[in-house]
């Protein structure tokens, strides 16, 4: 994404969140960040940053990584529901794929806000 898909990026965001707002739609504050391959497929094999440390989580940062690089896969977003929320959005993804992705990113927050079968702390989730 360069300069100009970003500024319509952050205009689109403040938009969305105003459209899922008048849907009903309850969310913690929202923090997106546009993020490399590389950073994004760390998160998803090793986790949040206060996880334990084990080796295979390399050997799963290789085969998923791998799988991306030879476009057999890819993680569009990863999101950490805490308080407040943020959105990892991967910098290869087009402008109407941030669009969506960033729409879809309320929606779990909301869910992870409001459910009740499955209570969460979210503002224990970044804490070490």
């Amino acid at each position: 994404m360069n300069d100009t898909d970003h500024k319509e990026l952050e205009r689109s965001i403040e938009e969305i969140t105003e459209i899922a707002e008048g849907f009903g739609l309850d969310f913690y504050p929202m923090r997106y960040e546009i993020c490399p391959a590389e950073i994004i497929y760390t998160f998803g094999a090793y986790g949040m940053p206060t996880r334990f440390s084990h080796w295979s989580f390399g050997k799963q940062f290789y085969k998923m990584k791998l799988q991306y690089d030879l476009g057999l896969s890819k993680i569009y977003e990863l999101v950490i529901n805490s308080d407040p929320c943020y959105a990892f959005l991967l910098n290869t993804n087009s402008l109407i794929q941030n669009k969506m992705i960033a729409a879809h990113v309320l929606a779990h927050c909301d869910f992870s806000k409001t459910m009740s079968a499955f209570p969460t702390r979210a503002e224990t989730w970044l804490k070490a």
